[in-house]
């Protein structure tokens, strides 16, 4: 008694034995039981011959054909990415197509949209593997870039696919815009730099110290000149109260009134005067 019912669509089967011949050999025991292979068979005959056989009794051959059907290794995704490649590069030398993301060629390097031509390899890659196409698309972006950590993390299914892919995604946009801010600066250097070579951070912290420096310096000649101002408007005030105070003085045939208003005058043109300069008083 087997418990495989259904053999399924055998075009494929088929063709890979036309192809590549028969890989593994029909298991039958020694009374001529078949044990496992029963589709590969099957495809043979329909091909018009019989298939290799490999004869042995085993003690349980329900075990055994429970056991070839499912003891298995799927392929890993960096191996499905292989595959993938293998595809693309025998498609690429029959110039059916030069690329992994479903686009055909017309051999000569233009992409032309042909729905009657044979399976694309992502396509045949999909089938094969038991995968999406959109799933090895994914692969073929994240293995082809640059990020062994992503990919490590993914050969240890740490992360699935579609975060692997969305983490190359996001690092070739930051990528992307890192550049483009790079050259958004050298354009805006250029333009105020002219054709200067743009200095160097120290450089440019040296030259902003010395600058700095000199308006201080500037600051301090320009402070000096106005006290200097300061000093002799002071002095003419004083001059011109002594001269005027000689003459309005009682003791010189003036006012005592005189007097009160000369000092008034006084006052009030030296406190005009130092409200000009607020900051070079005392």
């Amino acid at each position: 008694m087997r418990f495989r019912k259904d053999l399924g669509d055998l075009t494929d089967l088929k063709k890979s034995i036309k192809e590549n011949g028969l890989i593994h050999p029909v298991v039958i025991d020694s009374k001529g039981n078949l044990i496992a292979g029963e589709r590969r068979r099957a495809a043979c005959r329909e091909l018009g011959f019989e298939p290799e056989y490999r004869v042995v009794d085993f003690d349980n051959p329900q075990q055994a054909e429970v056991d070839e059907n499912t003891c298995r290794k799927n392929f890993t995704w960096r191996e499905i990415y292989e595959i993938a490649k293998y595809f693309n590069e025998k498609y690429s030398k029959q110039g059916q197509r030069s690329d992994l993301t479903g686009n055909d060629s017309n051999g000569n390097g233009d992409f032309v949209q042909n729905p009657n031509k044979v399976k694309k390899p992502i396509q045949k890659v999909a089938k094969a593997t038991g995968k999406s196409a959109d799933t090895i698309s994914k692969l073929n972006q994240i293995y082809g870039s640059s990020y062994e950590e992503v990919k490590k993390d993914l050969d240890s299914n740490h992360i699935s696919v579609d975060e692997a892919y969305s983490r190359v995604k996001r690092r070739e946009t930051e990528e992307t815009r890192r550049k483009k801010n790079e050259a958004i600066r050298a354009e805006f250097y250029k333009m105020f730099a002219g054709t200067e070579r743009v200095r160097d951070p120290e450089e440019e912290t040296k030259r902003r110290v010395e600058e700095t420096k000199r308006r201080v310096e500037e600051t301090e000649r320009h402070e000096k000149k106005l006290k200097e101002k300061l000093a002799m408007g002071r002095k003419l005030i004083d001059s011109g109260y002594k001269e005027m105070s000689k003459r309005l003085h009682p003791d010189k045939g003036g006012t005592n009134e005189a007097m009160h208003e000369l000092q008034d005058v006084k006052k009030l043109l030296i406190s005009s005067f130092e409200y000009q300069f607020p900051k070079l008083r005392g």
